[in-house]
């Protein structure tokens, strides 16, 4: 082993590094862990092997949560006796900039060390000042790429962590030599990671009284006060989580309400954004005298009986019960010049209950308590006095502005809104109408019947009901599937935008309510959000949650990186549901992209980094379509670039008509996560690249088939494919599509027309049909598929594209056309959506080579002879 790249680098007469040399063997191997502040803040591991300092990059750091997966880039070796240097290396030397020691101690290797460091599997356990217990080093190379591209995984053990006690580099940012930090004077080291460690504190908050204040909790982030905000929306869940980490609150029947309170102003909306201040003046006005000079606050406006008692048919009538309302206050988003929702639950209710401590316990501004740890003795409390049920949230959870699973609502009894789409005629001494005819919004966007509610009604509430039919009548059903006409009372269709909430006793198989009872009118809502609440298992919602606080942490630590100054993107600090990947400003970083894998923005901006070298290769200078989710749903196809794409992402000029298209591309990691941040999921590729545009270098055979058809039909047809194509002598890839088929990919020289590749791809096709009409057809036609695979060959047409490499796919689980080993079909659990967001970069570090490590290599041409072979 030598030092040879590292002399290399450095100047020893201007640099302060210690020059070093290759070391003996001691008699334990140690590692350090420097912070380095040169271009970009990373941290620096090195292990002690073979007489000098294996060494990592890793920008954002070791995490003691085994499911993050931080990128390290192996660098240069270092001299042992590097591992005690801390100093400052001069600007315009090679990795100019501050450095700690932010970690030290040894550790031992499991297995041969030498041979997993070879193999590119290395184990081992830290006995460290900060770290310990098990870790894995894992190489995700690209075969042929100039990085060096590998994996940090912390073990489950004893040592690891979850949410933010995971974030030990935010937790214990200080050197363990000199217990000075990067950009701050030495002092008393830090203790180590297993002993009580301060928070760190936000700036103070200039008051003129004494008042509730972020400073005290020190994740509070300065920003002006927003002037809307989404509120945070719960998951049902089949029971209550147990743990100390979940706090139980009162399951409120009445309205949701957000209030922004400025310059002695209360202002009320819905969670529709409604601006309901005028239905609520009393609440309004008390708000209003609360002492915080800005404030947005979260809670449920209810109605109290004479007992005290919530009442929601009380509500209903809101303009007869003012006097008798209250605003139950559960959230503190934000308050007083800081932005809240970054900060712990636990740490917002404390400063929300000294905001409240001096209101009066009988106003109409109330305190939401809450039970730590209890949370399934609650629920049963809560049942037994009748109530609606409980709200439990994860004490360590942020604020989100969706719906998460850091706030689950667990129910006594079955009851949500419906959509009124219809009515019947009274029967017997009913006036106005029998019975509501009620339904809910699928996927699809359709309005599904299920079931029908006829009692709950009053005179009042009938009289006041029909009186809003007229102005919704309509000829046509609203439902997919309408009810039938049921004995004498005849079917009124109504324009599905009222509300109903309803209990009933349960669902029934055909998806129909059993015994519902109408408990009152909703307007707080949008119809179309009424979908079928289907209770998530609580261990699923559990791990989720778990997995939602410690993104939540990870973000929480990127915007603190960016707020030191170590951020590339720009000065501005950014705000709590930002964060910065390789340069680019991410917003909305944990709104959630794909639901069932519960992938956030960050989540998709930090695989595409880490598997930059492996997809960026398959983009470089082609032309895009894009397929953009921006929330996560209701996708939509772009291929042109406009006012609204982001400024990263590249350009290409498509010659088209006798003028030019300007179309996206992204052949960089900073155009790449521009497009994630357009909500871009998936990434179709022109066959052909800037330069030749007019020229295909790829053929492609997409093997899509028939609903049903069993996935070894499907390999069969790929390997078919294959061996037609290897006797006339060309050489194929395949990869997944991420959805239901398989992509066989041929690198081709640019040489041939559009014309003459989809002729021949079209030529191949009907060979298929012709000589396998039970397997194959060459018609796209779904109807006369019936049990074959369509081989289509369209997606070699001039401007056509297929889904790249490595790329997502628009579905909730996350999936990733996979490239692979012709031999890995044979695997009998593969399936075209396998491989994930979630498990693809394990897949690519535990990969001997690159399954398409020619595919870049092969120029290939289609000859005379190659055509001839399927001329008729």
């Amino acid at each position: 082993m030598t030092l040879d790249k590292y002399y290399a680098k450095r100047d020893f007469d201007k640099t302060p590094e210690p020059r070093g040399e290759v070391a003996r063997p001691g008699a334990r191997l140690s590692f350090v862990i420097q912070k380095h502040a040169a271009s970009k803040l990373h941290y620096d591991f090195r292990l002690e092997l073979d007489g000098t300092l294996k060494s990592w990059a890793i920008p954002r750091g070791p995490s003691l949560d085994p499911k993050e997966k931080r990128l390290a880039v192996h660098v240069e070796d270092h001299p042992v006796s590097y591992g005690s240097f801390e100093g400052t290396i001069p600007a315009h030397e090679y990795g100019g900039g501050e450095v700690i020691v932010w970690d030290r101690g040894s550790w031992t290797p499991v297995g041969d060390p030498a041979e997993g460091y070879r193999k590119g599997h290395l184990k081992f356990r830290l006995d460290g000042e900060k770290l310990s217990g098990g870790w894995a080093l894992l190489r995700m190379r690209r075969p042929g790429s100039d990085k060096d591209n590998w994996l940090l995984v912390k073990e489950r053990d004893e040592a690891a962590r979850e949410g933010a006690e995971a974030e030990i580099t935010e937790r214990l940012p200080d050197s363990v030599l000199s217990g000075k930090g990067i950009g701050k004077p030495a002092r008393a080291p830090r203790a180590k990671a297993g002993k009580a460690a301060a928070p760190a504190r936000a700036e103070a908050v200039p008051r003129a009284a004494k008042r509730a204040s972020p400073a005290k909790t020190g994740q509070g982030i300065k920003a002006p006060l927003p002037a809307m905000l989404e509120p945070q929306l719960a998951t049902l869940t089949d029971r209550a989580p147990e743990g100390d980490n979940w706090l139980a609150e009162i399951k409120f029947d009445g309205y949701r309400a957000l209030c922004r309170i400025d310059k002695g102003k209360a202002v009320f909306y819905t969670r529709a954004g409604n601006d309901w201040t005028a239905k609520w003046p009393d609440i309004a006005q008390a708000a209003a005298q609360l002492p915080a000079d800005s404030a947005w606050l979260d809670g449920e406006v209810v109605a109290l009986d004479e007992q005290g008692n919530v009442s929601f048919q009380m509500l209903q009538n809101m303009a007869q019960h003012r006097g008798r309302l209250a605003y139950y206050v559960f959230d503190l988003p934000y308050l007083n010049g800081y932005d809240l929702r970054a900060m712990q639950l636990s740490q917002r209710k404390e400063l929300l209950r000294t905001l409240l401590e001096k209101a009066d316990p009988a106003g109409p501004v109330r305190y939401s308590d809450h039970l730590q740890g209890k949370a399934a003795d609650a629920f049963s409390h809560a049942c037994m006095h009748g109530l609606e049920g409980i709200m439990v949230k994860r004490a360590d959870a942020p604020y989100a502005a969706t719906r998460s699973e850091s706030w689950l609502k667990v129910k006594c009894q079955q009851r949500q809104e419906f959509v009124v789409g219809g009515y019947t005629d009274p029967a017997g001494k009913r006036e106005k109408f029998g019975a509501l005819l009620l339904g809910v919004f699928g996927d699809d966007g359709s309005l599904r019947y299920v079931g029908r509610v006829g009692t709950g009604f009053n005179a009042d509430s009938l009289r006041a009901l029909h009186k809003d039919f007229a102005d919704l009548a309509t000829d046509a059903p609203p439902f997919r599937e309408p009810p039938k006409k049921r004995g004498a009372p005849g079917l009124h269709w109504l324009q599905p935008k009222l509300i109903a909430e309803v209990k009933f006793a349960q669902w029934t198989n055909d998806g129909l309510i059993r015994q519902g009872a109408f408990m009152g009118m909703r307007s707080d809502k949008q119809a179309r959000e009424i979908r079928q609440e289907r209770p998530v298992p609580v261990e699923e919602a559990e791990q989720h949650a778990r997995e939602e606080a410690g993104d939540a942490a990870q973000t929480a630590a990127t915007a603190t990186r960016a707020k030191r100054g170590a951020g590339s993107a720009g000065s501005r600090k950014p705000a709590p549901d930002e964060a910065v990947v390789a340069g680019v400003r991410l917003s909305h970083a944990t709104r959630i992209l794909f639901s069932e894998a519960r992938v956030t923005k960050l989540d998709l901006a930090h695989y595409y980094e880490d598997i930059a070298d492996w997809i960026l290769p398959h983009l470089e200078q082609r032309p895009l379509t894009l397929v953009r989710c921006p929330q996560g749903h209701h996708c939509f196809f772009q291929k042109h670039a406009n006012e609204t794409t982001a400024e990263g992402v590249g350009r290409i000029e498509v010659p088209t008509g006798g003028a030019t298209a300007t179309y996206m591309s992204a052949g960089t990691l900073p155009g790449l996560i521009s497009l994630v941040q357009m909500g871009v999921l998936e990434l179709h590729t022109w066959g052909a690249r800037e330069g030749h545009l007019d020229r295909p270098d790829r053929m492609i055979f997409d093997l899509d088939p028939d609903a049903g058809l069993e996935w070894k039909n499907v390999v069969e047809g790929a390997q078919l494919v294959r061996s037609l194509l290897q006797d006339i002598g060309l050489t194929s890839f395949v990869k997944t599509t991420g959805g239901k088929g398989l992509h066989v990919v041929v690198p081709l020289a640019p040489r041939h027309t559009w014309d003459e590749v989809k002729a021949f791809s079209k030529a191949v096709a009907a060979q298929l049909e012709q000589v396998l009409p039970d397997r194959f057809i060459a018609n796209m036609s779904k109807a006369k598929r019936g049990g074959r695979i369509f081989v289509d060959y369209l997606r070699n047409a001039s401007e056509a594209t297929a889904v790249a490499a490595y790329s997502t796919r628009a579905k909730p689980h996350a999936p990733v056309s996979t490239p692979l080993h012709w031999d890995e079909l044979a695997d009998r659990g593969l399936r075209s959506d396998r491989y994930t967001v979630l498990n693809l970069r394990q897949r690519l570090a535990g990969l001997k080579e690159d399954p398409w490590a020619d595919y870049f290599r092969l120029k290939q041409e289609i000859s005379t002879r190659m055509r001839s072979a399927f001329e008729a």
